[in-house]
């Protein structure tokens, strides 16, 4: 969800039609400096994310501003418009993935009463997409949007089982010790992929978060790709074996659903 902040695909050329591009490029490489964490901005912290500078920036914010895809405070700094809201609603009520996901999720949360999240591969990291959240007061909190790494974590590891070889290896350079059983080993997590592929599913105990057991598994693409997994997860004192061993097999068979659903196999 949190996109390209800087010039990354056009350069100046000097065609009319170029320039016209990379403003574009550059209109909402702004919007997507702003995240969950980070949701009020000053030009400053805006052209520094952009790595542009200040008067370039600020023609540009300036003109979102008065289109309603920016607002600015009297205190001089600038969050998401009214007109981002709008078209945000628009396309949460007409974007299939989360459509078809949703009532499997739900439902998988009503009978096991734990969190249960739709991640999606953005570049370098896991963004979740969709989250019901657990019945029960002890819970994983995650917020639609949140950014997890790939190299810790079922979901993570779930997505990169089906990657590019390319982006396995920046990943396990990055991989450091998160909690004690966070896999930094690049020889056991590379088996650790090859037994999810064998498997068809991702386990993790308290890789990412100490105490915490979460699953995934892939929904499949065209020619087999995997960008979006199936996740649960929960407290490793209530979310046990026995009932990852039971639930697997339900979730296996809704992902083969909804890929079917969605025309992706």
């Amino acid at each position: 969800m949190q996109g390209h902040t800087a010039d990354q695909k056009t350069t100046v050329t000097g065609t009319g039609e170029e320039k016209a591009v990379r403003s574009v490029e550059r209109a909402f490489s702004i919007l997507m400096c702003f995240t969950l964490d980070e949701d009020e901005l000053t030009l400053m912290d805006i052209a520094r994310k952009m790595h542009l500078p200040t008067t370039t920036v600020s023609r540009m914010v300036n003109t979102l501003v008065g289109l309603g895809f920016l607002e600015k405070s009297p205190g001089k700094t600038y969050s998401l418009g009214a007109n981002l809201y709008y078209l945000g609603a628009v396309a949460r009520n007409h974007f299939k993935l989360q459509k078809i996901v949703y009532p499997y999720m739900k439902q998988v949360r009503d009978t096991t009463k734990e969190a249960v999240s739709l991640y999606v591969l953005d570049g370098d990291a896991r963004v979740c997409y969709e989250h019901v959240e657990s019945l029960l007061s002890m819970r994983c909190v995650v917020r639609v949007g949140d950014r997890f790494p790939l190299w810790a974590g079922a979901a993570g590891k779930c997505l990169l089982a089906y990657a590019d070889p390319e982006l396995v290896d920046r990943e396990l350079e990055k991989a450091k010790p998160i909690t004690p059983t966070t896999i930094i080993s690049r020889e056991a997590f590379l088996a650790d992929l090859d037994m999810i592929r064998k498997k068809g599913h991702a386990i993790s105990y308290g890789e990412r978060e100490e105490g915490i057991t979460s699953i995934a598994v892939p929904i499949f693409h065209p020619k087999n790709k995997v960008t979006t997994v199936f996740s649960v997860a929960g407290p490793s004192v209530r979310f046990t074996d026995e009932i990852v061993e039971e639930l697997l097999p339900v979730v296996k068979k809704m992902t083969e659903e909804i890929s079917k659903c969605l025309s992706y196999r």
